[in-house]
């Protein structure tokens, strides 16, 4: 059957005018917000949900990784590699009581040596107050919907939310929708990578008696990442657990037929096992409309089936129930960019810097299996977001690299964060000196991000 059509001519008002546009209020785009504003650029970010933070509040427990994985390497330096505005936000959570700061791992530590766990309802007042004293204008609950452009060149971009559709016009735009939302509708390439990724969807729980949970998994030797802590309790100190389900005759099939795996959890207050990481569904478009919503009716049904099942079977779970699920799916990999350059496994495994490089990261999801070689860090160059063919447009988040043992590594939190504070200043300095993001002078951006604290090496 033929598509049926409608046709459209608008007249759109534009509203607002900025230096720096930035398309996704997620991971990335909160530093690529504050890093622009603070290098004196008029800013504006658009995100479609009504607080800021994306993975980090939506799919994220704890943030990987601000910390090299010296665990792995007997012997080696524990180097904070991952600093600037990434690393005054946890110290603010610090300050006002919402993160107990840099935990290491007392098991897995091969799997990353350090983790960080934030409280997602403290971050949102805490990014809130660093926009609004950085002087960013936010609009929330607003959907970016086609790019403005003049030839290959991005000027603003459409967007669609409670006062209708309106236009932003912008001497730099910086795309970290995550799905590419801007450079996809600008008309760059950009390369599907659902098939070789999953969705994700996490969940928590009240009710948990997490020491009775914790002995009958240590009983079981099932137990395999774990962080102590104090959360204020005089019985529970378990901050971080994982373990494998498996173990347990009735879930192994379970967890098999429902492909599911782990959990993988944070505990942040007593009595609350507040994310469990195990229900998955692979190869999703998360682009595709109708997919995305399947695919999300299927995963809040197995996260209630894998609760009843907890409930039912493990001990600690006996009076638990679920008290969150995310506003939506943990996405991994939808478009990638095609870039000027596109990391490689090879050159994170083995550390490999550049000359325009503008972060550092050392750590990879799939460690202990792959591993950053003795206990090191890579470079991520300016190149790697600057997309071909498209002027006026940066890119960011995990709408990069296009090998998926690569992309694991560049798509975690904290490599998203450090990426945003990168092209936020970048963006900044495009605008102040009047030129296109691929006319930048990578050494004036390095010295800008050295000055913000950013360590280079």
């Amino acid at each position: 059957m033929s598509k049926k059509f409608i046709r459209e001519v608008k007249e759109t008002p534009v509203n607002y005018e900025c230096d720096v546009l930035v398309a996704g209020g997620g991971t990335a785009g909160v530093l690529a917000a504050i890093s622009a504003a603070r290098n004196g650029a008029k800013t504006i970010l658009v995100e479609r949900h009504s607080f800021l933070g994306g993975t980090m509040l939506n799919g994220a427990g704890p943030l990987h990784s601000f910390f090299n994985l010296y665990k792995a390497f007997p012997g080696a330096e524990k180097i904070q590699v991952v600093r600037g505005i990434s690393s005054e936000i946890i110290d603010r959570m610090v300050e006002c009581g919402g993160s107990p700061g840099h935990l290491e791992q007392d098991k897995g530590g091969s799997y990353d040596s350090v983790i960080t766990i934030i409280d997602w309802e403290i971050f949102k007042e805490v990014i809130f107050d660093m926009m609004m004293e950085s002087g960013v204008e936010v609009l929330l609950h607003t959907m970016v919907v086609d790019a403005i452009m003049d030839g290959n060149t991005v000027k603003g971009v459409i967007i669609e939310g409670k006062s209708g559709r309106e236009a932003i016009m912008a001497k730099t735009v910086i795309d970290t929708t995550g799905d590419a939302d801007v450079a996809f509708r600008a008309g760059a390439n950009c390369i599907k990578k659902h098939d070789t990724s999953a969705l994700g969807m996490p969940f928590g729980m009240g009710g948990v008696d997490m020491p009775r949970l914790l002995a009958f998994l240590e009983e079981n030797d099932m137990v395999t990442q774990i962080v102590r802590g104090d959360k204020g309790s005089e019985t529970d100190d378990v901050l971080r657990l994982g373990f494998d389900l498996k173990k347990v005759p009735i879930f192994a099939e379970f967890m098999e037929k429902e492909e599911m795996w782990g959990p993988l959890g944070v505990s942040r207050y007593e009595g609350d096992y507040s994310y469990i990481n195990s229900v998955k569904l692979n190869a999703v478009d998360a682009t595709d409309t109708k997919a995305l919503s399947e695919a999300e009716i299927i995963m809040r049904k197995k996260v209630m089936s894998l609760a009843r099942m907890l409930k039912k079977h493990i001990p600690g779970f006996e009076k638990a129930y679920v008290n969150w699920t995310p506003v939506g799916a943990g996405v991994r990999y939808t478009r990638v960019v095609e870039c000027e350059h596109d990391m490689t496994l090879d050159e994170i495994v083995n550390c490999k810097r550049f000359d325009d490089e503008v972060m550092l990261y050392g750590f990879h999801d799939c460690a202990p299996r792959i591993m950053i070689k003795d206990a090191g860090y890579y470079g991520i160059p300016y190149r790697a977001f600057l997309p071909k063919k498209i002027e006026g447009l940066l890119v960011a988040g995990r709408l990069i690299t296009s090998d998926w043992a690569a992309h694991m590594s560049t798509r975690n939190t904290v490599s998203c964060m450090a990426q945003g504070e990168a092209v936020g200043a970048a963006a900044a300095l495009c605008a102040k000196h009047n030129v296109n993001p691929r006319e930048l002078d990578v050494q004036m951006l390095r010295k800008t991000l050295r000055d913000q604290g950013v360590f280079l090496g």
